[in-house]
Parts: structure tokens; sequence; C-alpha cells
């Protein structure tokens, strides 16, 4: 919702600049890098390692909801830009927090053959939830939606059937009843050890036991700061600071048309209910990508499919800026059968957007999961996120202000200008990476990784 349906609802009362303001909201997933070694080596040994941290944050996640249900439409009426984000901000918080506990946990849930699939498995989730508090959201939230699909016998009702208050109400009760399940009926085997999902046997295995031994008596601050520590020297490792440059400027070409390009459309009379329309179509193509791309990544180089669908998002972002200027303007569009020509368009290019954007984040997932150290638990998979992350989250705040800067200082759109000028640096980085990505795949799998500092955890 965050990231999907609030911007959509906020655009249509406030300015691009508090948009971008929303935007903070979603900052503890860029830097959950600060706290993630915390989720890694502070946990109830009888609860387990990832169950510690999982169960809490659900929880606490479900509380927040049904408790901010109530007052959210009127932050949302009142265009309390401040308040919203602050609010949001406390439940990113929590799923951020929980989300270092999972990317822990899915590096053992799978058996090594299996890991690769971590991130296809992810992608097709987060594309369900996503499209659940997205298309399906926004439709029974609106009024006229409602009225011609749902409500019978001529009633009309200037609302929808689902407010942005019961949506989170329900959403907040679901959490806590599959918390629930998870503590009753999901066990977690590693007691706190990420090395128990190697069953293998014989001296390597014995090897293993005895690393849990010596783990045994420990302080929680000397683990604690040996993971920091450690932390440290993966972010000094060279493979590592070639990957951070790449996922830090990797999505700068097509950043403001995949930002802004919705938003415009609703400037110019596009219901938000036709541009949900549009993610039902694209929603099929996201799930079938995330599995083309967990075969295609897990049979090969995964930079090859990340790297084609880099050079084909910015070919449909140069599209979609151009779609998007020529659209009819003050249309008062309803539904995608008022310019079916244009929507049939829209739904193409975001149909390949889903597609090539979920082939670029599941095969980043593979190579996540193929470098990461399982002896660091979450850490390394958290690291590599947040650095993704910042790449998307941090520049949208600037994007947005940029956009009425521009339009106010030049008497022009600065959307299209900005769009230009950012598809133009993505061409210059896309020649830049054509010479840096071989380096970085060249790299074994024991550059990635550093030398374990047995003595200081004794």
């Amino acid at each position: 919702m965050s990231m999907g349906s609030m911007p959509f609802l906020l655009k249509s009362k406030m300015s691009y600049t508090a948009v971008g303001i929303f935007s903070l909201a979603a900052y503890p997933y860029s830097f959950k890098l600060f706290w993630s070694p915390i989720v890694d080596s502070v946990y109830n040994k009888s609860l387990g390692r990832r169950k510690s941290w999982i169960l809490p944050m659900q929880l606490l996640s479900g509380i927040v909801m049904i408790a901010g249900s109530s007052w959210v439409e009127k932050w949302m009426d009142a265009a309390d830009a401040i308040t919203l984000t602050m609010y949001y901000f406390i439940l990113v918080l929590l799923a951020a927090t929980q989300d270092i506990a999972v990317d822990g946990w899915a590096l053992t849930l799978l058996s090594k053959p299996y890991v690769s699939w971590a991130s296809t498995c992810q992608s097709i989730g987060m594309n369900i939830g996503y499209f659940t508090s997205f298309t399906v959201f926004l439709a029974l939230n609106d009024a006229e939606f409602c009225n011609q699909h749902f409500r019978k016998n001529g009633l009309v009702s200037d609302v929808g059937i689902v407010s942005l208050g019961s949506y989170l109400t329900f959403w907040g009760w679901f959490y806590i009843v599959v918390t629930l399940a998870i503590a009753l009926f999901v066990s977690e085997d590693d007691d706190g050890d990420d090395d128990n999902h190697d069953t293998t046997s014989g001296s390597n295995g014995k090897k293993r036991n005895g690393n849990r031994k010596r783990k045994e008596g420990v302080s929680t601050m000397t683990t604690l700061r040996h993971a920091y520590t450690q932390l440290i020297d993966v972010v000094r490792l060279k493979p590592v600071q070639l990957l951070s440059v790449v996922l830090v400027i990797g999505r700068i070409g097509v950043l403001t048309v995949e930002s802004a390009a919705p938003l415009k459309l609703l400037e110019k009379g596009v219901s938000r209910e036709a541009l949900a329309g549009l993610v039902l179509i694209e929603f099929p193509m996201e799930l079938v990508s995330a599995f083309i791309a967990g075969r295609w990544a897990a049979a090969s180089s995964p930079w090859k499919p990340w790297m084609l669908g880099y050079r084909v998002r910015l070919g449909l972002a140069a599209i979609t800026t151009l779609v998007v200027y020529y659209f009819p303007a003050n249309s008062n569009i309803k539904y995608i059968g008022d310019a079916p020509v244009f929507f049939i368009g829209l739904a193409m290019l975001g149909a390949a957007t889903s597609f090539t954007s979920t082939l670029m984040f599941t095969s980043l997932g593979s190579v996540y999961n193929t470098v990461s150290d399982p002896e660091m638990g979450g850490a390394y998979l958290t690291l590599l996120n947040t650095i993704a992350n910042i790449g998307v989250v941090v520049p949208k705040f600037f994007i947005y202000a940029a956009i009425d800067w521009l339009t106010r200082g030049l008497a022009m759109d600065g959307f299209y200008l900005l769009s230009w000028m950012s598809i133009g640096g993505g061409v210059v980085i896309m020649v830049w990476l054509h010479r840096v990505l071989p380096v970085i795949e060249a790299y074994p799998v024991s550059a990635w990784r550093v030398s374990k500092r047995v003595k200081s955890v004794r």
C-alpha cells in the first residue's frame, strides 16, 4: 500500500512534493542494514532465531494497522502528508525488520540446490500482495466502480464498499491470525544456527556440530560486536563494492518514468480504477516472469537476464514517456473502454515493464543467494537488499520535488524534461555496465566471503 495505492490516493489531493514526502515512509527498507545484525544475533533459543523477530514484528504490524484504521482517512481528508508519512513509516519499519528475519530464514528453509528459488518465491508473493493492495483495493474503494458492478437495484453511494480504514482493519486481524498460526504450527529447526540446514554427514557434519558447541556460552554483546565487525568486513570486499555501485545507479534511467508516469496520467483525467485495471493485466505477466527468471537464473548466469531486462526496460521507459505525452488531456477517462487504443498501448508497455522488472528483481535475488554467506544469517542478504533499496527509494523524494520545481521554474512540465534526462543518464550507465558486469561475474564465491573470526566469538 505504501508504494502503490497510497501515492495514487495522495496525488488526487496533494502535490508531487507531498507525494515525495510520503515516499520517506519507505526509508526503513533502505536502511535496515543498521539493525540487521541485532536481528541476526539477538533471539530466544526456545522460540527460534527467526521466529523471535517474525512473530513480534507481525503482531505489532497487525496492532498498528488496527489502531490507525480509524484515523487514517481523517488524515487523508485533511491532506496531512506528515502524519500519514509517520504512520506508514512505523508500519514499514516493522515490515523491514520482519524482512531481515525472512531473508535469513529463506537461506535455511530450502536445501542447497533450491536456494536460488527463494527469490522466485519472494517475487511471486510480493506481486500477489501488491496486486491485492493496489488493483483490488482501488477498485473496491471507488464508488463508481462499486455502484456499477456490486450494487444492485439501482442503489448508489458516494463511497466504495471498502474504505482505507476497513482495509487496514481486515489485514491487521489477518496478520494477527497468521502470526498465531506460525507460533503454533511452524517449527524452526536450526536452533539459531544457520548451519543446521545442511544435513550432510561425515567429517563436515562433525565440524558443524563442533562450531555449534563453541558458540555456547558466548555473550550476546560479543556475538553482536562480531556481527557488526563481519558486516563491515563484507562492505570492504571489492566485489561487494562494485555490486553496490551497480545496485545504486541501476534504476536511475527508469525511475522517473516508472514512479511518476501513473500520477501524470491521473493529472490528465484518467481514473484510479482505470489505471488499477492495467495492473490487473500486468499481474499474470509478473508471475510468469518470476518463474522464467528463476529457471533462467538457475540454469545460467543471472546477470544475462538482468542485463537484458535493463536494456529493454530503458527502451520501454522512453516509449512510455511518449505515450503519456500524447495521451489526451482533461479527458475524464473512467474506464479502459473510454480510450481503448491508448490503454492497449499502456497495457502492453505495462506488461513488458512488469516482465523486465520482475526478471531483474528475481535475477538479482539469485545473485544474492549465490554469493551470500549462510554463516552470516540474513545480514549479508539484508546488506545487498538495503543497497538495492537505496537506489530505488531514496531518489523518489528528489524526483517528485524536482518535477514540481522544474514545472514552476521553467514554466513547462517538469515530468517530461526529467524523464528524458534520466533516460539519457541510463544509456550512459548501460555502456558502463557492459564493462563492469563481466568483472563482477568473474569473482569466485570465495571472494565474496570474509574470513571467519572464530577467536573473536569464543
